[in-house]
């Protein structure tokens, strides 16, 4: 009796180390869905629900949907890869999660050196600060401000405008378009000969590239035209005579920043 009781309990236990065995086996290896785009991007995670003639989305490890157009779709597969593997791409590039919706912010620096009102070239720069929405990769919206420091007589321009944006490519590194237009507010130091400011349009056009395809922060560079009208009145002192500078500042463009 006492030796069938042993048979029984290592019996249990065969069967007990047999199973753990078989599960971890089982959580090490799970199948993944493997979409290739046209564009030679690669994604894996599990896809939620898909259309032929539709719509493809797709689950990443985080939780994040990504909604593909079947017309973009190469091919899907099926494979089998440990848990901790399961998203990473097999390509050398991080895999592509640019937000192509939703709300963004930018901020970028730049070089706006030009010649001033006696024609002598002069060292410029600004700084800006956007905020937007993003319809789709192609299409996106936003209102910005910023400073331009064009030159230490004339002082600054305080530019506030609309502009819109559009990427070109689903990838980690895609060209886009910017343009930017609205009225700039001149700023004069106290110590300027000029008595009186008056405003005028501003408009920057540009094409930029973006560097990486994240879900948070991407580096970017610009470079583009930009005008500024402004109007500039000197007074003499006399009470009587004064002069009247109508100025439009044409300058090259290049900014770095970042989106987010």
């Amino acid at each position: 009796m006492k030796y069938k009781f042993v048979k029984f309990l290592l019996l249990i236990a065969v069967l007990f180390f047999s199973s753990q065995i078989f599960a971890q086996e089982t959580e090490q290896f799970k199948r993944t869905d493997v979409v290739y785009l046209k564009n030679g991007s690669i994604f894996r995670g599990v896809i939620k629900s898909y259309e032929v003639a539709g719509q493809l989305r797709l689950e990443l490890e985080k939780g994040q949907v990504i909604i593909f157009e079947s017309k973009n779709i190469k091919k899907i597969v099926q494979e089998a890869t440990a848990d901790e593997q399961l998203i990473v791409d097999s390509e050398p590039n991080k895999q592509y999660a640019f937000r192509e919706q939703g709300v963004y912010y930018s901020t970028a620096i730049g070089y706006i050196g030009g010649n001033n009102l006696n024609a002598n070239y002069t060292d410029a720069y600004n700084i800006h600060f956007l905020s937007g929405f993003q319809f789709n990769r192609w299409v996106g919206a936003g209102l910005g401000v910023g400073v331009d420091f064009y030159n230490v007589n004339l002082g600054s321009v305080l530019p506030v405008y609309a502009e819109g944006r559009g990427y070109f490519k689903a990838s980690n590194f895609s060209p886009f378009y910017q343009v930017a237009a609205g009225w700039g507010f001149p700023i004069v130091g106290e110590d300027s000969f000029y008595s009186e400011k008056k405003g005028g349009y501003y408009l920057a056009p540009a094409l930029g590239l973006r560097f990486g395809g994240s879900q948070e922060a991407n580096f970017f560079t610009t470079i583009g035209l930009q005008w500024q009208k402004a109007t500039y009145t000197q007074d003499f002192g006399d009470g009587v005579s004064n002069n009247k500078d109508t100025y439009t500042f044409r300058r090259f463009n290049f900014k770095v920043g970042v989106v987010f």
